[in-house]
């Protein structure tokens, strides 16, 4: 019998899975059965807003209609999931950096109420975590501090646009996809040539936000900024206030295990 050695790809397809990385098929509404009952719940809820022929941002519908998003579900106390979890997509995204691939974490409620605020905090605290279970150097490109307007979340590697959903929006509704926090993942490589200044970019953004203002019945935040513009401040697009201030005056991001532990509270 003639051996087949496992190619990069399929090593990573298996990794998919172990992990409960899961491409959304829009084909059917039957789930797998080892799947928690709030997490399909959540996920049919995103479905039918990001479903939606109105929704803000089509390449995320585009992303789900065409089978490249990914999405897994995180329980409570199991967080140290999220690290391999998301390295696993990345891993498998990388060979077709071409194609626009989005990742979707939806995280387990716990029934305890929160504020926008405390949702934030939950938000920057798993992308902290994230940063200290990495186990590839920062991009040698990226700056390490928020403050640098051409700094940008990495992991594994690699460059990533970040933002969190969360229940608490009202007025916000494009960030408001199901009743538990979720956070999405976009490799950067998904912005090449549509970047800000582009002619293709700028068609976008301007589609995007005239979306927005019919959806969300508000204008665009105004920390959407484009990428490198110094002026603008890429993780003040992560998570959004209501209205047009900083849910955070400073980022609460910490660089690191020991950055992480010594970072001042956003409390």
């Amino acid at each position: 019998m003639t051996s087949i050695t496992q190619t990069p790809l399929l090593d990573a397809v298996t990794r998919l899975e172990n992990y409960r990385v899961r491409m959304v098929d829009t084909t059917t509404d039957e789930r797998p059965a080892d799947e928690p009952e709030w997490y399909k719940r959540a996920l049919a809820s995103f479905r039918l807003n990001v479903g939606q022929v109105e929704y803000p941002c089509h390449f995320g519908r585009n992303a789900m209609e065409w089978g490249l998003l990914y999405t897994t579900w995180l329980e409570t106390g199991r967080h140290d999931d999220l690290a391999p979890a998301l390295a696993a997509f990345l891993d498998y995204a990388q060979p077709e950096a071409e194609l626009r691939k989005v990742f979707a974490i939806f995280v387990e409620p716990d029934g305890i109420p929160r504020t926008h605020k405390e949702y934030g905090q939950q938000f920057w605290r798993l992308l902290s975590s994230l940063n200290a279970a990495d186990t590839q150097p920062w991009p040698h490109d990226v700056p390490k501090l928020p403050e640098d307007p051409n700094w940008e979340f990495s992991f594994h590697g690699h460059p990533l646009f970040v933002f969190g959903a969360a229940p608490t929006h009202s007025v916000r509704r494009s960030r408001n996809l199901c009743d538990t926090l979720v956070l999405l993942f976009q490799p950067r490589t998904v912005f090449e040539g549509i970047e800000g200044g582009t002619p293709a970019g700028t068609v976008a953004r301007r589609r995007i936000r005239k979306r927005l203002l019919a959806w969300d019945n508000a204008p665009a935040h105004p920390s959407m900024g484009d990428y490198g513009d110094p002026s603008n401040f890429e993780w003040r697009q992560y998570y959004i206030a209501e209205d047009d201030s900083d849910v955070f005056p400073t980022c609460p991001f910490g660089f690191g295990a020991a950055a992480a532990a010594a970072r001042p509270s956003t409390s």
